[in-house]
């Protein structure tokens, strides 16, 4: 049974890193010359619904009534096909189109799937509806025609359109400039406007030292500082059984990650809030570095911080090696309580600690309000399908409220509950299952994550996807010690001010060209950057000779060629009037 409950969080740990954040760079085409929002050059054909003077594009006619396509789409660890709400879909969709559904579905496990979605994009040769998860790179396939352009079927987009003016940047975001869009965007909807974000956003803490003397989670970087020194001699003292104050949860994810919202830097390209920049040379970044040096040659952090991996990072923390985690996601500490073999250990989550010289600590990922559309994942549709129009149709009735609603919670009154103000509740069915997660899946519910019914990626709803996730040890200053999730704690706590400019950057319309230069730069520059940050963090090169440093500043930018002026491309590319809209 402990077996069991152990994979069930570890699931929730890796589906939580497998929430991808949006990609913010978009593709330049050429080929199609419309507008966005435009109907123009759309495909006509005689009514089969609708009809003159009704106000309803008109459809063509299907052989038999029956739409007959075939789909490409991943199984996310729970096979989809004769689940409750895949078969509620096809009932509510044959119902809304007024045609019957033939439908040939083929399945590959999602890791599969991924490896093998270029490859089938290079080949041209795509079934008529796919799942899609590589961002903007089917611009390239759209312009060759290999991927229909949906720009040219809005006429038959119902609910579609409302995501796309509620996202951040709207039209701008979803169409290219030259008003083409290949795919339908993955959606999210957040009703309560809770813009909480996943990981990354608070440190934990072993609250069973903590509360035994008489310390607190910290709430400012001094108070960290002394929290450090607190710990440190307690250890000494042998009062405290641990080896270090801290350490890092994966060395894949670089220890100061948990930092640089403290300071409003980052550890990649980002939108600072006024220019694209490469955070690790920024000068809130080498701060950050100067820190988190006074904290390694005090002894707090373990040595061994950037070497090990994942298992030996868990293994350190269930066994009671470390006393505070700086870097780590969302469901850890509850999935280190569970293994623990340590009596009375209790991990717990605090927010972030505020520097004084730059207030509210920003915070990576966090969620849009309402409604939104992310462009790192979706849904395409071959340019050679024959009925286009029932096809995008087809899809956009994804975006519905009710077809959302029956995705996300299943069957009313089998697997959810509505009270008389509205609010949704999962039954018991899920809720007091061994395993919540498994037991949504097995009914095919999406928001569980381990089972995507439909045709992926359609919109998740926030208030689903947390219900289903356990609660995990919190403490804040207001309400002390207490039991939270880590989206609406974030969210809640960290406020307005601490969502992170670059989680609301302006629209970057970017070539091909140049989105690939753009990419190499991110990528080659984060790599040299990492290495070399450790040794910062170590001492192994002074982070306060000024020399050393503007040495590693110059490694950064010789690691492309014209470092300055690609930053200057995409600001360039920038479209600032999207900002906030």
């Amino acid at each position: 049974m402990k077996k069991r409950r152990i994979f069930a969080l570890l699931m929730l740990v890796v589906m939580s890193m497998t929430f991808f954040i949006s990609c913010k760079s978009k593709g330049d085409s050429t080929q199609q010359p419309d507008k966005p929002g435009t109907t123009e050059g759309a495909t006509k054909a005689p009514a089969q619904e609708g009809g003159e003077g009704t106000g309803e594009a008109v459809l063509p006619e299907l052989p038999n009534n029956t739409l007959s396509i075939t789909v490409n789409t991943a199984n996310f660890g729970t096979d989809a096909q004769g689940t409750a709400v895949q078969e509620e879909w096809q009932r509510m969709m044959e119902e809304y189109l007024g045609c019957k559904l033939d439908i040939t579905w083929n399945m590959t496990p999602w890791q599969d799937f991924r490896t093998n979605e270029a490859v089938l994009l290079q080949s041209g040769d795509i079934p008529d509806v796919s799942t899609y998860s590589q961002g903007t790179l089917v611009n390239e396939y759209g312009a060759d025609g290999v991927v229909l352009d949906i720009s040219k079927y809005t006429q038959y987009m119902k609910y579609y359109p409302e995501f796309i003016k509620s996202t951040n940047g709207g039209e701008k975001y979803v169409f290219n400039e030259n008003g083409s869009s290949y795919y339908f965007m993955d959606g999210f909807v957040n009703p309560e406007n809770i813009e909480g974000a996943q990981s990354f956003t608070a440190f934990a803490y072993r609250f069973d030292l903590l509360e035994k003397f008489n310390l607190k989670p910290a709430t400012t970087l001094d108070e960290f500082t002394k929290l450090c020194a607190d710990i440190k001699e307690l250890i000494d003292k042998g009062e405290i059984d641990a080896k270090y104050v801290m350490s890092n949860s994966d060395k894949n994810y670089a220890f100061y990650r948990g930092f640089v919202g403290i300071f409003h830097t980052w550890d990649t390209t980002y939108w600072n809030g006024e220019k694209w920049s490469f955070g690790p040379i920024e000068d809130n970044f080498r701060e950050m570095l100067k820190y988190i040096n006074s904290l390694y040659a005090a002894g707090y952090i373990d040595p061994e911080f950037g070497t090990d991996d994942g298992a030996t990072a868990t293994e350190k923390a269930v066994k009671g090696s470390n006393v505070i985690q700086p870097t780590l996601w969302a469901g850890m500490p509850r999935m280190w309580n569970t293994q623990s073999t340590v009596d009375g250990m209790k991990w717990g989550l605090a927010f972030l600690p505020e520097n004084a010289t730059y207030g509210t600590p920003w915070k990576w990922g966090s969620r849009q309000p309402g409604k939104s559309l992310s462009n790192s994942m979706g849904i395409i549709i071959s340019a050679d399908t024959e009925y286009p129009e029932w096809v995008v149709k087809m899809i956009d009735y994804q975006y519905s409220d009710e077809m959302i609603e029956m995705m996300n919670w299943g069957i009313k009154d089998e697997t959810y509950t509505v009270d008389a103000s509205g609010d949704h509740k999962f039954a018991d069915v899920i809720l007091n299952a061994e395993d919540p997660v498994q037991a949504a899946a097995n009914y095919g519910i999406m928001s569980s994550s381990a089972c995507r019914t439909g045709i992926p990626f359609t919109p998740l709803t926030f208030e689903a996807m947390t219900e289903q996730i356990p609660t995990e040890p919190w403490w804040n200053p207001t309400d002390g010690y207490y039991e939270g999730k880590y989206w609406h704690e974030s969210g809640k706590i960290g406020g307005p001010a601490s969502v992170s400019p670059f989680d609301r950057p302006p629209v970057l319309n970017l070539t091909d060209k140049q989105a690939t230069e753009k990419a190499e730069l991110t990528t080659t520059c984060e790599l040299f950057a990492r290495e070399n940050a450790l040794k910062f963090i170590t001492g192994e090169m002074d982070i306060n000779d000024d020399a050393a440093w503007q040495k590693y500043v110059d490694g950064v930018k010789s690691q492309v060629s014209d470092f300055d002026g690609k930053l200057q491309m995409m600001q360039d590319g920038s479209d600032l009037s999207s900002i906030g809209k």
